[in-house]
Order: C-alpha cells, then structure tokens, then sequence
C-alpha cells in the first residue's frame, strides 16, 4: 500500500482554472499559482491537503497512484464545486505496524491471530500440520521450511491483521449510548447521499465534500467517534486516516447501517450494494472532500 500527499488549486472560475494551468505548463510555480487563483481554505498552506491512502487517492485522482507519479499534476478537474488543479507533491510506501516478526512463535501466532493460518494457506499454501505447531517453531523457520521469502509474509501477516484489529461498537451498545444522551459522542453517516435517502439514521452528522472540513474542525480531537457505512467493511481506512489527524478516540459500527436497520430500528430499509459494478464510496477520506471551496 501507498499514502499520497497532495496539494490543489481550486477555483470555482473556468476561465482561472484554464489560465492557471496554461501558467503550470509555462513552468510557473504551483506554490505561486495557488497563492493567486486558489480560493481553497487550503490555500493558507499552500493548497497542501495532507496526506491520504491509496483508496482516498484513487477517489480523489480518478486513477491508480504509483511512486513514480511524484511532481504529477492532474487537471482541471471539474467537480460540482468548481475546477480543482492537483499536484502529487508525495508518494510513499505504507507498512503495517510490525505486530508480528520472524521470531514469533507459530503458536503466539495462532493466539494473537486465528485466521493468520487460512492466510497462509491460500496465499502461501502453507498448511497447518495436523498435530499443529510445536513450541519453538517460528514464522521465520516455517517460512524457511516451506521456501517463503519471510519479508513477504511478515508483510501480509501485519498488513492483514491491522485491517481486521479496528475498534468496533455493536448496534446495541451505540443505542444505549446515543439514548444516554452523552454529548461526548458523535456519529458519522459516511455513506453516500443516495444510502442515506434509503436509510437515514436518526441523529448521525452527515459527512461529505461539501461539509466535511465545517464537521471535523468543530469536533475536538477527544470526542468519540461512531463511523457509519453500510456493512461495517468501509470505516477501517476512514477511521485510520482520522487516527492520522489526530482524532484518538475513533469506532466503527459493527455491521453499519445494515445491522442497525435490522435489530435497533426496523422501520429503516435494507438495501444491497453490487459492487462488481464498479461502485466505489465517495468516500469523505479524500482530504480533499473538506478544502473544496
């Protein structure tokens, strides 16, 4: 995985975004032209947006990011707020906390990490011996004895188990909380526009591009965090790259507003997502979603 960096100049003006770009192409300096077509709040930074993941990048750029797209500038992009110019300032690799080493024992492993071995089953076809694995055997000596770089699996190991290690609430609880009147929490509907139409949840904070920078900089940074999407399988990233800002205190509801809908309010409708059909959240993770005008 990758994290990118990026910067914009954005004007809601055709005819400045068009002018800014041909000064772009004349070698002018994006530091110079933000200062004098953006009207970003960004701008006090030099139209910097901070960092994103790679998901947030392909939302943002409408394309893959690679290192190598370092000093890329892409645009205009015409987006309902107006013309965004954008530079990749930064691209760099993105490793997992190294939770787990070559010298983890398999069964700390195991206990740590249960699914670690249908893992490596299926992507090392690494089995786990019938009697299981003796003490003293390590990641490292079964990587040995399979012929497995260890790099490569430490690397899926940790990347995996960060994804799945998420601070979660179940429906039930979060109810109790919001019917406890607690001014501490907050909850935030990060799904698309058309999801909440279907379903609203009751007293969630909408967040989108043309809000999110107004939501997140009213909340202090100790506030509890609730993320809502619509199975519990999009929040993780969201809810690391506001751990990335500072946010310390930061959930997910277990299941989103899918299991909300079907054990606390029933009256909510239920709808599915085909997702082979090239669907992808606009997702307010784009750092850019708050500095669009």
């Amino acid at each position: 995985m990758i994290r990118v960096r990026a910067s914009q100049i954005f004007t809601p003006s055709v005819e400045d975004a068009v002018s800014a770009k041909k000064e772009l192409d004349a070698g002018a300096e994006f530091l110079q032209l933000v200062e004098k077509f953006s009207t970003c709040p960004s701008k006090k930074s030099g139209g910097d947006l901070g960092w994103m993941n790679e998901d947030s990048a392909l939302s943002l750029l409408g394309d893959t990011v690679s290192l190598k797209d370092k000093g890329k500038v892409i645009g205009p992009i015409h987006s309902q707020y107006g013309y965004h110019i954008l530079l990749i300032a930064d691209v760099q690799l993105e490793e997992a906390e190294a939770v787990f080493s070559s010298g983890t024992s398999m069964q700390d492993l195991n206990a740590r990490f249960p699914d670690a071995h249908s893992l490596l089953f299926k992507t090392f076809h690494i089995g786990l011996p019938v009697a299981g694995y003796p003490p003293g055997e390590t990641v490292g000596s079964v990587c040995s004895a399979h012929g497995k770089p260890v790099e490569t699996v430490l690397a899926a190991l940790n990347s995996e188990f960060a994804n799945r290690n998420v601070s979660t609430i179940s429906p039930q609880d979060l109810q109790a909380r919001i019917e406890s009147g607690d001014k501490n929490l907050i909850v935030l509907d990060i799904r698309e526009q058309w999801e909440r139409d279907i379903a609203r949840m009751e007293g969630a904070t909408s967040i989108a591009r043309e809000n999110s920078e107004a939501v997140l900089g009213s909340l202090g940074k100790d506030r509890e965090v609730v993320l809502v999407d619509w199975k519990g399988d999009r929040f993780p990233s969201f809810q690391k790259w506001l751990k990335q800002r500072g946010f310390s205190n930061v959930k997910g509801l277990e299941g989103g507003i899918d299991a909300w809908a079907a054990s606390v309010d029933t009256s909510l409708a239920r709808y599915d997502i085909d997702e082979d059909d090239g669907y992808r959240y606009e997702d307010i993770i784009e750092e850019h979603d708050g500095h669009t005008h």
